[in-house]
C-alpha cells in the first residue's frame, strides 16, 4: 500500500509492504537510501500520526511499527526521489551491465590488445544509444581522451536510455516507456502493463473503460533493485518486518558472490544461491515464503512458495549432491531441459522425481550418479523412512550379484527391457522380466515381493535395481553430464 500526504506544501509518502510489488519497492528504496547515506531510523507508536513525524523526516527516512495493528510503514519525503540520484545509483548497482562505465574501467590502461580494441569497439555499438552517440568514432588505442569526453557529455542519457532497454535491467521488469514516469493508467510491471489506447476497453469490466482499475506508482522503478541475478532472478518476500526483508536479500547477495568466486565462474546461479542456502543455513528461511521469480525469457513475473513441508526436504539434502543438478541437458537442437530447475520445482510442489529417473535410465549413456540422487529425493518426499531405505538397498545389491552372474551384453538388454516397461507404465511387464531375471541369473529377488503386491508406491524400489543393473563405475561414483547451466 502507498499512500502520499500533503503536509506544508511538501509531500511525503507511507509506504506498507501488503504484497510483494509494495515489499521489492521497499527494499530497493532502503538500498537506494543506504546508498545516499540516508538514515532510516525505526520507531515504534501507538498509531502512526503523520504530523507528528514529519519533523524526523527532513533528512531521513523512518521504519515505523505501529503496535495497536501490526502494520509497519516506510516513510520518507518525496523530495529524496530525485532523477539524478536514481541514475547515480544505477550506476553503482549495475556497474558491470552499462557500456559507458565498462568503456571507463577498460580506458584506463594505457596500452590495449587487439581483443581489448574490439571489445571496446562493440561495447561503443552496443544498442541504440551508444550508435548514436559514437556513430563517427571508433577507438583505435590513441582517441581514448575523446572517447571518455564523449561519454561525460553524455553522461545522463547514455546511463538513462542503457538502462532501460537492456534486457537484463530495466526492461526485464518495467514497461520501459514508463522509467521515472509518474504514476500512469495502468501498472508499469512487465505482465501488468496494458496498451491502453488499445485495449484499455477490453480489460475493464463489462468493456467500460471507466471500470478499468489499476495501481502504478513511481516507486515501482525500484522494484528491479530487490531482485538478485542475471538470466534469472529472484525476490524473497519475507516481508513479515522490513529489517527481515533487507537481512534475507543481503544474506542472499553475498551466498551469490561467494558461491561465484568459489566456482570460478561469472555467470550467476542465483537459483544454486537460494536452495543450496536453505540446505546448509540454519535461519535462512525458516517459515512459509514466497519467492518472485523472474526469468529473463518470459515477459512476466513467476511466483514460487517454499513451505515448511519443502523446506524439510531441503534440509533434509544435505548428503544429496545438490549441485549435481545445475545444468541442462541437451534433448535436441532446439531443446534443453534445466534439470536444476525441475529438480527445484519437483520440491516444491511435492512432485516425484520420476519423469527425471526414467529420462536418465533412457540414455544410452545414462547418468547413474544423477539417477541416484533424483531417487534418494522421491525417498524424502514420501517420506520412506528406514524400511523403505532398507528395501532398496536390498534391490541395490540384487543387482549388484547378477551383473557378477551374467554376461555384459545380457545386463544392456535387461536394463533395456525394464527401462522400457517402467517407462511406459507397464508394471505387469516389469514383475514378468524381474522373474525370467531371476531365473537367469540364479538370484532371489526378495524385494520383487512388495513390487507385486503395490508397485505404485515401492516404484522406488524398482528405479533402485534398475539404476544400479550397470557394469564398470557404480552409480554412486559422481559423473556429472550435460551442459552448464
Amino acid at each position: 500500500m502507498i499512500e502520499e500526504f500533503i503536509i506544508d506544501e511538501k509531500t511525503y509518502i507511507k509506504l506498507s509492504a501488503t504484497e510483494w510489488r509494495y515489499s521489492a519497492a521497499a527494499l530497493g528504496l532502503m538500498k537506494y537510501f543506504d546508498f545516499l547515506a540516508i538514515p532510516s531510523v525505526e520507531k515504534e507508536v501507538e498509531l502512526l500520526n503523520e504530523v507528528e513525524i514529519i519533523t524526523d523526516l527532513q533528512d531521513q527516512s523512518l521504519i515505523v511499527y505501529e503496535s495497536e495493528t501490526g502494520f509497519e510503514y516506510l516513510c520518507f519525503a518525496k523530495a529524496l526521489l530525485t532523477e539524478a540520484s536514481y541514475f547515480d545509483f544505477v550506476r553503482k548497482v549495475y556497474s558491470k551491465d552499462l557500456y559507458p562505465l565498462l568503456i571507463q574501467e577498460q580506458l584506463k590502461k594505457s596500452q590495449f590488445t587487439d581483443d581489448e580494441l574490439k571489445e571496446i569497439n562493440s561495447w561503443l555499438a552496443g544498442n541504440t544509444v551508444m550508435k548514436s552517440v559514437f556513430s563517427k568514432m571508433k577507438f583505435d588505442g590513441q582517441n581514448k581522451q575523446e572517447i571518455l569526453t564523449a561519454i561525460e557529455e553524455n553522461r545522463e542519457r547514455l546511463t538513462k536510455e542503457s538502462f532501460r532497454y537492456k534486457k537484463n535491467l530495466y526492461a526485464n521488469f518495467n514497461n520501459t516507456y514508463q522509467l521515472c514516469n509518474e504514476s500512469c493508467d495502468c501498472c508499469r510491471l512487465t505482465g501488468y502493463s496494458v496498451d491502453v489506447g488499445k485495449k484499455g476497453r477490453s480489460s475493464a469490466y463489462n468493456f467500460n473503460a471507466k471500470t478499468k482499475t489499476g495501481v502504478d506508482s513511481l516507486l515501482f522503478d525500484w522494484i528491479p533493485f530487490a531482485f538478485i541475478g542475471d538470466r534469472e532472478a529472484f525476490f524473497i518476500n519475507t516481508n513479515r518486518s522490513l529489517k527481515q526483508l533487507k537481512q534475507t536479500h543481503t544474506f542472499l547477495s553475498s551466498q551469490v558472490h561467494k558461491d561465484k568466486d568459489e566456482n570460478k565462474n561469472n555467470n550467476q546461479n542465483v537459483r544454486y544461491s537460494l536452495f543450496n542456502s536453505i540446505i546448509h543455513s540454519a535461519g535462512f528461511i525458516d517459515e512459509d515464503v514466497e519467492v518472485i521469480y523472474k526469468n529473463r525469457e518470459r515477459d512476466f513475473f513467476e511466483t514460487l512458495y517454499i513451505r515448511k513441508e519443502s523446506m524439510k526436504i531441503f534440509k533434509s539434502m544435505e548428503k544429496i549432491d545438490y549441485k549435481a543438478f545445475c545444468f541442462s541437458l541437451k534433448i535436441n537442437d532446439n531443446y534443453y531441459i534445466d534439470v536444476q530447475e525441475k529438480v527445484t520445482n519437483c520440491i516444491l510442489n511435492l512432485i516425484l522425481t520420476d519423469e527425471l529417473i526414467e529420462l536418465f535410465l533412457k540414455q544410452k549413456n545414462g547418468n547413474g550418479y544423477l539417477a541416484n540422487q533424483f531417487i534418494e529425493i522421491n525417498w524424502l518426499i514420501r517420506k520412506g523412512g528406514e524400511m523403505m531405505k532398507k528395501k532398496m538397498s536390498g534391490a541395490y545389491a540384487c543387482a549388484k550379484e547378477v551383473v557378477k552372474k551374467i554376461p555384459a551384453n545380457k545386463i544392456e538388454t535387461y536394463r533395456q527391457k525394464l527401462t522400457s516397461a517402467i517407462v511406459f507404465k507397464d508394471y505387469d511387464r516389469v514383475c514378468q522380466i524381474l522373474l525370467q531375471l531371476s531365473n537367469y541369473s540364479d538370484v532371489s529377488f526378495n524385494f520383487a515381493y512388495d513390487l507385486f503386491e503395490d508397485f505404485e508406491n515401492n516404484k522406488d524400489i524398482a528405479y533402485t535395481f534398475i539404476n544400479a543393473l550397470r557394469n564398470g563405475t557404480d552409480y554412486k561414483t559422481k559423473n556429472e553430464g550435460g551442459t552448464q547451466a
